[in-house]
């Protein structure tokens, strides 16, 4: 399943925004839909559910190189980027990240990875509204 969500730039809060309640409301009929179905099966479907949060990733602007770790600088062209952050600011965790860098080098698509400076801020709407 996919989820996307609306809204981003305001803050996710609107009734399509991942600060409502419409994962919580898709995932519940879908169980319902299902079928012979418990509350606790929907828990626990939803606790082995792999999150990945995709979005676009900005790459290094020459002027701003310092604004970056120099080893996670994102570059146009050289593959998919995942975002890391050990505060969950993004919701891709080390499992889902595991699994997507598995999956990636069986279909030989490279792989970058972002992990934003500490003095610096990131990921301030979808990615700890769905971590949570």
């Amino acid at each position: 399943m996919i989820i996307l969500f609306d809204h981003e730039e305001i803050g996710s809060r609107s009734a399509q925004g991942a600060d409502s309640n419409i994962a919580k409301e898709i995932t519940t009929r879908i169980s319902e839909q299902l079928g012979g179905k418990t509350q606790e099966d929907h828990f626990r479907a939803i606790r082995n559910s792999l999150v990945v949060s995709a979005d676009m990733a900005h790459a290094v602007h020459p002027n701003f190189i310092g604004k970056h770790h120099p080893q996670h600088h994102p570059r146009m062209h050289e593959g998919i980027v995942i975002k890391i952050n050990a505060n969950q600011r993004y919701a891709t965790d080390s499992v889902s990240q595991a699994i997507l860098k598995s999956l990636a080098a069986r279909c030989n698509v490279p792989i970058q990875e972002f992990i934003v400076r500490n003095d610096s801020l990131c990921g301030s709407t979808i990615g700890p509204m769905i971590a949570g």
